[in-house]
């Protein structure tokens, strides 16, 4: 009977060891984790499937070129750029906005952090999960978007891989893993990007790929004509200025989903409201 109990305790401690050893090293939600590619990532905002993280570049097609960071892109400007990003369906002939309410205000801030601290050999990666309505804005699905951010040459890039994908409850990210856009090749899409009328200074490098001046197009002052005369500096008018209208409108939904409090909605709203 002794022999018996103490085969048991024996057998228990060795289940105990093996546990502890199974269990991961080192503390929970530590800013170093596995990265979403082939190196570490360090995490810059997480919540759950969503994150916004810095990450080694993607591998090139050619020489690698190193990107200009960090670099500090105002909160302000990164929520225009991000705003004046659509999504084409050519086979549906739809056009819709890529990021709205919460997305936004999410990535802005973040990816600001993200640019701020990453080094030219690295990239900002996302993934973001946003509420988007179909069948006529009856119902909403849950939708993820996911890529990649850098500066290069005085331009911010954005490469996507997946856009407005369904999110299916409980799907292995190791059988379905979120692509985060690459410079090598676009992933395969029935989608195109495109940027809202008005928004000055984009291009696209390809369908998945588009850039936008770092700084906005209307700050920066043109250069003197070749007879030495300053320019005349042409200021836009606040009905001509792209993004005001979108970002009161965020700070609305975040007052109303009772994510910000009503003095930091009238502060937010005090500063759109000083840049007209």
């Amino acid at each position: 009977m002794e022999n018996g109990n103490f085969l048991g305790r024996a057998w228990g401690a060795v289940l105990v060891v093996a546990l502890f050893a199974a269990l991961p090293a080192g503390p929970v939600g530590c800013a170093t984790t596995a990265g979403h590619g082939d190196g570490p990532v360090r995490t810059v905002w997480q919540g759950r499937e969503q994150f916004v993280a810095i990450e080694k570049q993607d591998p090139h097609p050619g020489v690698a070129v190193a990107n200009g960071h960090p670099v500090d892109i105002p909160v302000e400007r990164l929520l225009d750029v991000l705003a004046a990003i659509d999504v084409r369906y050519p086979e549906r002939g739809e056009e819709v906005p890529l990021f709205r309410g919460q997305e936004l205000q999410v990535l802005g801030e973040a990816v600001h952090r993200g640019l701020a601290s990453a080094g030219p050999d690295e990239d900002v990666t996302f993934a973001v999960i946003g509420q988007h309505a179909f069948l006529g804005g009856f119902l909403k699905e849950r939708k993820v978007t996911a890529g990649r951010v850098f500066c290069r040459g005085g331009r911010l890039n954005i490469i996507f891989g997946d856009v407005l994908r369904d999110v299916k409850e409980n799907e292995d990210r190791r059988l379905h893993p979120l692509r985060m856009g690459a410079r090598s090749a676009a992933a395969p899409q029935d989608w195109l990007l495109a940027a809202k009328p008005g928004s000055a200074g984009f291009s696209m490098e390809r369908p998945d790929w588009i850039t936008f001046p770092v700084a906005s197009p209307a700050a920066v002052p043109a250069p003197p004509p070749k007879g030495g005369a300053a320019a005349p500096v042409v200021t836009e008018t606040p009905s001509a200025r792209p993004g005001i209208a979108e970002r009161l409108m965020l700070l609305n939904e975040l007052r109303d989903r009772r994510l910000i409090t009503d003095e930091e909605y009238r502060g937010k709203r005090q500063q759109v409201l000083d840049g007209l």
